[in-house]
């Protein structure tokens, strides 16, 4: 009788966990309308979602790990989005055709209703009077459907996607590997390293990585990083997402490099360290095991962590883990809250430029850890450097939150109250270099009132 090598038994053990906790959800890129008479299991999955921001709890997510569901942006994702546009509705609802509305819970806000296809024009920026080349930009796509539709905001139709390759080559942008980028903000670029880099992010395994990603990758000579998770790759349930073969042959490619988005992609926050340490681990083994690539870098699912994330990741093995809160990415960047831009449907020239052209500032360093549990009323030190002083705005979820000024450069931040409960606040720095450049960076931090525990 054979021997059972080590991986099979972990393969075999992930698949067994996994179809005990995981719930059948719907196709993210063919949802079915909704309907009332769905089952319990479906009513209540949707009534918890919708709740999400009113009660967190890391049992909503061990007992319906729903690994195509975007999460409710207000807390979740960038507050920049959320910033520029209307607050969103509780759901959005997309026309695909005359007879068939769909629904998007959790939508990301007031971009369904953009148009799918834009024309960007290089010829418009002036790529030398801004942040162009200063500090590296990460972006952040989900997506690439042309199906005409938004699915919550988190597609981008192919089209838009060589508009932004095409804007990108023009104002003379060359992208990195994971590799390239650690050395660069661990300070150990070489002197080939490009002049104006960019790194391009895909995050959850969608099957149109391998029939139109590669593709424009290869016509523009990029390259980009696709960031997976498991419970997908080759499950029947989500025919839209890749097969073990389709990721291995997308890898085959030579222009992608893997890297892991946990197991199932639940808030890693509201879970115990136990759990936390789970989806680190195995979606790493696995995804090695299945692909024979070594993975060495994670992206948080929703972009949300806290500090034993963060200790997690690197008693895994994890050498750096990416965010979506945006900012430019400098050699003093820390590895474990990379800033990522999120690009979300129908983007515009003028905001996708805005991420490009911000420039970093010289020095943020909050007095407290980015990550950390805090609670209304908290105060903690932030010291500022490298922008002018008179233009400094520090907000948390919308809110001005400075208190004092110590110096030109240290201020006092307090976290202020919120009327509705708010799981995940971030904090957003804003302002102008010497030189008249915007910036702006994003920091996240965990409620502590909105979870009935301590962290482990």
């Amino acid at each position: 009788m054979s021997r059972l090598t080590p991986t099979f038994i972990l393969i075999v053990t992930f698949l067994i966990s996994f179809s005990a906790v995981a719930t059948p959800v719907k196709n993210f890129l063919n949802p079915e309308p909704s309907t009332t008479g769905s089952k319990k299991n479906s009513s209540e999955t949707r009534t918890k979602s919708k709740a999400s921001d009113s009660q967190e709890s890391p049992a909503s997510d061990r007992e319906n790990p729903n690994p195509e569901k975007k999460e409710n942006l207000s807390d979740d994702k960038s507050e920049t989005v959320r910033s520029r546009v209307s607050r969103r509705s509780k759901t959005s609802k997309i026309e695909d055709s005359p007879k068939s509305a769909k629904t998007f819970e959790n939508s990301l806000p007031n971009v369904s209703n953009l148009p799918a296809r834009v024309a960007y024009d290089a010829s418009k920026e002036n790529p030398d009077g801004s942040g162009h080349g200063k500090g590296i930009p990460v972006l952040c796509y989900h997506h690439l459907a042309d199906n005409g539709n938004p699915m919550g905001g988190y597609n981008l139709d192919p089209s838009l996607l060589e508009e932004q390759f095409k804007y990108l080559k023009k104002l003379g942008y060359q992208t990195v590997s994971l590799d390239q980028f650690y050395s660069y903000i661990k300070g150990e670029s070489g002197a080939d390293f490009p002049k104006r880099p960019i790194l391009l992010t895909f995050d959850d395994g969608s099957l149109t990585h391998k029939t139109v990603l590669v593709s424009l990758l290869k016509k523009y000579g990029f390259r980009a990083s696709i960031f997976i998770y498991p419970s997908t790759i080759s499950n029947p349930k989500y025919k839209f997402y890749m097969r073990w073969p389709d990721l291995k042959e997308a890898l085959g490619s030579g222009v992608l490099d893997l890297g892991s988005h946990t197991l199932y992609h639940p808030k890693l926050p509201a879970m115990k360290r136990a759990e936390i340490r789970k989806q680190l681990r195995e979606s790493k083994a696995i995804l090695e095991a299945k692909t024979g690539h070594k993975v060495k870098d994670l992206a948080y699912p929703f972009g949300l962590f806290d500090v034993r994330v963060i200790e997690e990741a690197k008693e895994a093995g994890y050498r750096m883990a990416f965010t979506v809160n945006p900012g430019k990415n400098v050699p003093s960047t820390d590895p474990y809250t990379v800033h990522r831009s999120l690009i979300p449907w129908g983007q515009s020239q003028a905001r996708f430029n805005s991420i490009l052209s911000a420039s970093p500032p010289g020095k943020i360093k909050l007095g407290i850890a980015d990550g950390s549990w805090v609670k209304p009323g908290q105060a903690f030190s932030v010291n500022v450097e490298g922008l002018d002083p008179a233009t400094i705005q520090m907000k948390i979820r919308g809110k001005n939150a400075i208190r004092s000024k110590k110096s030109a450069t240290e201020y006092v931040v307090g976290v202020p109250d919120f009327k509705t409960k708010v799981s995940y606040p971030p904090l957003v720095i804003t302002g102008k270099t010497p030189d008249g450049r915007r910036t702006e960076t994003q920091f996240l931090f965990v409620n502590r009132q909105a979870f009935n525990r301590e962290p482990d």
